[in-house]
């Protein structure tokens, strides 16, 4: 009886020192920094106001917002009511749509309300700044924008 409990006690402290090991998280792979803008920035103020206007035609689009910036379009878009239901139809739709406007740019299309909200502060930010001198902060700020959009 003696031998019993000195093997559960054992048993016991192996389990407990082992449940107190410290375990790492799993890595994360690296994602291919692809359609990433660096260095000097390039803003189509017009080719963005025309994809805007494209973005109100879509239907279930109350409201929109885009920037173009070097070779990549950013759109946010408002969906309210029943036509939330079809997010993935809106995004798809227009994005078809933006791409036969502007082959040559990679489009990213979000129909997300945190993100709209960033891309049109964004926006605001580099219209208060003069052409050509754009802000690192402001480069990064629509990069991580861009990714937040690819998911």
């Amino acid at each position: 009886m003696n031998k019993l409990i000195k093997v559960v006690i054992s048993c016991l402290i192996i389990c407990i020192v082992g449940g107190c090991a410290t375990v790492d998280p799993p890595q994360r792979k690296p994602q291919p920094q692809t359609g990433k803008v660096e260095g000097q920035a390039h803003i189509n103020i017009k080719l963005a106001e025309q994809v805007e206007e494209v973005a109100r035609r879509v239907q279930g689009v109350e409201e929109s917002t885009a920037l173009v910036m070097n070779n990549q379009i950013a759109v946010a878009v408002k969906v309210t009511g029943f036509d939330r239901l079809h997010l993935k139809a809106v995004r798809q739709e227009l994005n078809n749509q933006v791409k036969n406007m502007a082959s040559e740019y990679d489009v990213h299309v979000t129909t997300d309300k945190k993100l709209f909200a960033q891309l049109q502060m964004l926006k605001g930010q580099i219209k208060k700044t003069p052409q050509g001198n754009l802000p690192a902060q402001i480069i990064d700020s629509y990069n991580v924008i861009i990714e937040d959009m690819n998911g």
